[in-house]
């Protein structure tokens, strides 16, 4: 099976992406699987420590000359490689032919991963940083910080800093690794996703290697889309909903000039490759 990663920026749509990856017959993408921050990097300080004990008792007990040899970085790869496709494959059936997994925080682990999978492949959404900001503040609001809306706030100004900070690091780290890593990475735009989600889809599918037969990219439009996923048409918003509102420019009504400023000068440089600004 061919594997591949999901990342982007946390609210630029990496989990509608997912659902759409994962309607695909032949695809399995399943979603914060974190095989990177979560497993192996926490298992590296344990091999690490064990190796440090190992050669401690070697000098010792046996002079030096131990029994077992220090785990080698070829040895762990083996080990956290074998985890993460045990669990890339759990869902998949006798018609699967690519598993992946969506984590946004990959983003800052495109390396490590590439060295487990080298044949890897990599998909970024990018989303325009203001409605990444307004997202971010809808979030904190569910969350609990009830002023994440009120410009001049803590609240505000937390979600504010959060969203582009984690902006422009995403985009910084990705860009690095697609420029040293030629047609390993590709970009799908959120405003394109959300305008032909068809075509869209189509240029996903064909970076992967899958089929994509017209029949089958509307019906996984029509099924993934926020009318299908939510009950409601894009632009009805409940606040207490992940999936809130499904609409991009909604920066343009819920961000005050400050903060789009603020956004400008931060992330401008980023903003205009994207076309953003």
């Amino acid at each position: 099976m061919d594997v591949f990663f999901v990342c982007g920026a946390p609210k630029s749509g990496t989990t509608w992406l997912q659902r759409i990856l994962d309607a695909h017959p032949e695809v399995s993408c399943s979603g914060e699987g974190h095989f990177i921050d979560r497993f192996s990097a926490p298992m590296a300080k344990v091999v690490s420590a064990y190796n440090a004990r190992l050669i401690k008792e070697a000098a010792q007990v046996y002079e030096g000359r131990p029994y077992y040899q220090p785990v080698g970085q070829a040895e762990f790869d083996d080990v956290a490689r074998g985890f993460i496709l045990s669990r890339l494959t759990a869902r998949a059936d006798a018609d699967t032919r690519w598993v992946g997994d969506k984590t946004p925080a990959y983003v800052l682990h495109l390396n490590q991963l590439h060295r487990l999978f080298p044949e890897a492949r990599f998909v970024h959404i990018v989303r325009d940083p203001r409605d990444v900001a307004v997202s971010t503040m809808a979030h904190s609001q569910r969350a609990g910080l009830r002023e994440a809306f009120v410009a001049g706030s803590e609240h505000h100004r937390l979600s504010l800093e959060a969203a582009m900070a984690n902006w422009t690091r995403a985009l910084s780290a990705v860009d690095a690794f697609a420029a040293a890593r030629p047609g390993r990475v590709h970009e799908v735009h959120y405003r394109d996703l959300h305008a032909d989600p068809v075509g869209q889809s189509e240029r996903l599918f064909r970076f992967l290697g899958a089929p994509t037969p017209r029949v089958l990219l509307e019906q996984i439009a029509a099924a993934t889309s926020f009318a299908a996923l939510t009950g409601r048409q894009p632009g009805e918003e409940d606040p207490s909903s992940f999936l809130r509102k499904g609409v991009p420019g909604d920066w343009k009504t819920r961000l005050d000039p400050e903060s789009v400023r603020r956004i400008g000068d931060s992330c401008g440089e980023l903003m205009r490759e994207r076309r953003f600004a």
